[in-house]
């Protein structure tokens, strides 16, 4: 028996009953959102927080993370931009990359002004 299975059976839960599922599946995402934390702080990058959401059915946890060039290396293709937005003379590209299952997002700022001498 696992370490789940033998947590599960201490709490009187049958392995396969949806309270069983929902907290097997609670505990591997916190698992996996630790893991991808720690690997971040482990390249130097500055985690600024995380949240977590149900979209259609599924768990979503997303870590923001400060923007740097970095994160381009760490993740090495594996990153693409999100959505792009313009505030003023500002561009706003947000990006994102997968560690561990969690998804890692950052904002990259541009000024779109032209220089005025």
């Amino acid at each position: 028996m696992g370490p789940l299975g033998t947590f599960h059976a201490a709490r009187g839960l049958a392995a396969d009953s949806p309270r069983a599922k929902a907290l097997s599946n609670a505990t591997t995402q916190i698992i996996n959102l630790l893991r991808a934390v720690v690997w971040l702080i482990r390249h130097g990058v500055y985690v600024a927080g995380f949240s977590g959401r149900s979209q259609n059915g599924v768990d979503r946890i997303v870590v923001t993370v400060a923007a740097s060039p970095l994160l381009y290396r760490i993740f090495d293709g594996r990153c693409c931009w999100l959505k792009q937005r313009q505030e003023g003379d500002m561009r706003i590209v947000t990006w994102f990359a997968f560690q561990n299952d969690i998804r890692i997002e950052w904002e990259d700022t541009t000024c779109t002004a032209s220089r005025r001498r």
